[in-house]
């Protein structure tokens, strides 16, 4: 008996399950600041002809998850007041260095200040990763000798902004960090970009398309399931038929 039944409905349970996961991951990070969702694309297996009387007729033989798009829309912004959180509106990043050395973008602009070595202070992010300067600097923080507050303004104009040919194709990986590849081309200066201070953009998450999406993929995954159990059931049959 044929097993290419069983074989494309098995191939719609791995797609689902990944499309399920990408969604979860979605409504997980929904209050991520800068959190750009992602959307499954799927496509068709490789097509055979089964009759070779009719070459219309075509058999296929499954489903996958082809790549996954990210959604690099304007989120909301929201006033935060902090003086040390920034958004980099439209398609603009914010330029970090991550502990390990390697240079990544973000769409998180909430920042803090860390002190290096001898009373210096530099911009950085939750994760210690040092927030970077038009020139790929860090960012040293100065402070008033009378009153010994922050320059915010200073430091305002200072933070990077960059932009990328093709943001869609940026890998992401982890941290809400993306790195730039031969698809998204390298990270270009855009000293023109906007960015607002005290402001910090939302996860573009939306709960409820997320969540019709949730019930889309677990039917289409509950069915093809069905489809490789009855597929089973039918095999079992046809193999008690011939004993």
């Amino acid at each position: 008996m044929s097993r290419i039944g069983y074989h494309t409905a098995a191939s719609g349970v791995m797609a689902f399950e990944m499309a399920l996961d990408i969604t979860a991951n979605n409504l997980a990070n929904v209050n991520t600041n800068g959190f750009k969702a992602s959307r499954p694309s799927f496509a068709d297996l490789i097509y055979t002809e089964r009759n070779n009387r009719n070459e219309e007729t075509q058999y296929g033989h499954g489903v996958r998850v082809q790549k996954t798009d990210m959604m690099f829309e304007q989120s909301q912004v929201r006033s935060t007041g902090g003086m040390l959180d920034f958004s980099a509106l439209d398609e603009g990043f914010f330029a970090v260095q991550v502990p390990e050395g390697e240079i990544t973008y973000t769409k998180d602009g909430a920042f803090y200040i860390t002190q290096v070595e001898d009373g210096v202070w530099q911009l950085c992010n939750e994760y210690g990763a040092f927030v970077l300067d038009y020139e790929g600097n860090h960012i040293t923080v100065p402070f008033d000798d009378v009153t010994n507050e922050m320059d915010t303004n200073y430091v305002k104009e200072m933070i990077g902004v960059y932009r990328f040919e093709n943001p869609y194709g940026l890998d992401q990986v982890g941290d809400n960090y993306y790195v730039p590849n031969a698809s998204s081309g390298p990270a270009i200066v855009d000293e023109e970009a906007r960015k607002k201070q005290g402001w910090l953009e939302a996860s573009s998450t939306n709960v409820a398309n997320e969540m019709s999406k949730v019930i889309e993929y677990q039917r289409a995954f509950q069915l093809n399931i069905n489809m490789v159990k009855t597929h089973d059931e039918m095999e079992n049959i046809v193999n008690n038929l011939r004993n």
